[in-house]
């Protein structure tokens, strides 16, 4: 009887850990976004492609970073340097592609973006966005 009711525990456990915050009820004031945080570099590409007036490219590296080459037209906001409050005067009715040197600050920035409610996805490393397409400078 034990050994059913420790299955059972653990079964809800891992459940209940593997809910993303929208599923679990974490509220934030806004909706959060329910599809994957993480798009490959190739697909933003052709989203962008296809309607590059919905698409905004986020460059989340620091201005020197951006500086030795980045996406034409790119946005940059720096992750390190007050980022929740500069994406405050971003609007909320476009698509958000964000990017960094590795794709680990642009995750993270993802998912700030998200719980202010913009739909906003990482598409990982600088070298990926550039290899996918996107015109650089």
């Amino acid at each position: 009887m034990r050994t059913k009711v420790a299955i059972v525990a653990v079964v809800l456990f891992g459940w209940a850990c593997s809910q993303t915050p929208s599923q679990s009820g974490a509220q934030t004031g806004q909706a959060v976004q329910q599809e994957p945080l993480v798009i490959s570099a190739q697909e933003a590409y052709k989203r962008w492609k296809s309607n590059p007036d919905k698409v905004v490219i986020l460059d989340v590296r620091t201005p020197q970073e951006y500086q030795s080459g980045h996406v034409k037209g790119a946005q940059n906001i720096d992750f390190y340097n007050n980022f929740e409050q500069a994406i405050q005067k971003l609007p909320k009715d476009k698509e958000y592609y964000l990017h960094c040197a590795s794709g680990r600050r642009s995750g993270s920035a993802a998912e700030i973006m998200r719980k202010y409610g913009f739909k906003a996805y990482n598409m990982g490393g600088y070298g990926a966005v550039s290899q996918a397409g996107f015109p650089t400078e």
